[in-house]
């Protein structure tokens, strides 16, 4: 017997056909799982608890004693990390925000983990446009808001 890399290749559609038909008259049972919708669920709630992380660390930061100029730029970013969270719950409301516990971090360190959380979320909310055509304006909108913050946050470094 000849083997040939090329037939099998050119035939491999319906060799798995006639393969999983012949399994499946021996009893074997086939399930299909759709695991976007899940994945999606997921991505939604990453992305909440994420927003509400830097809400709360903007906050803190606000309120901190050790930001004695840069407290009403921490004031800002909060109140516009707010109007995202507000409009992503519009979008989505039945994304679960954490209640999150105050997030500690030293005072130096606000900007670059902020920074580090932003870019997180701009390429899950990208990836959430992706998968979400009626609210992918919406979302980059949001995406864009969030680039904002991050040209904010860099003049402070």
């Amino acid at each position: 017997m000849e083997y040939n890399d090329c037939q099998i290749l050119e035939n491999y559609e319906s060799m798995a056909r006639a393969y999983t038909k012949a399994l499946a008259e021996k009893g074997f049972v086939f399930v299909r799982l759709d695991s976007s919708a899940s994945e999606k669920d997921e991505l939604i709630n990453k992305v909440a608890d994420n927003l509400n992380k830097l809400w709360k660390i903007y906050l803190e930061a606000s309120l901190s004693r050790s930001f004695v100029k840069n407290k009403l730029i921490y004031a800002q970013l909060a109140q516009n990390t707010s109007v995202i969270i507000d409009n992503y719950k519009k979008l989505y409301p039945n994304a679960k925000f954490s209640s999150l516990l105050p997030v500690k971090i030293r005072p130096q360190d606000v900007p670059k983990t902020a920074i580090i959380l932003l870019t997180e979320l701009i390429k899950d909310i990208w990836t959430l446009a992706t998968h979400d055509e009626t609210n992918s304006k919406s979302l980059i909108d949001m995406a864009n808001d969030l680039l904002l913050q991050i040209k904010t946050l860099a003049l402070l470094l």
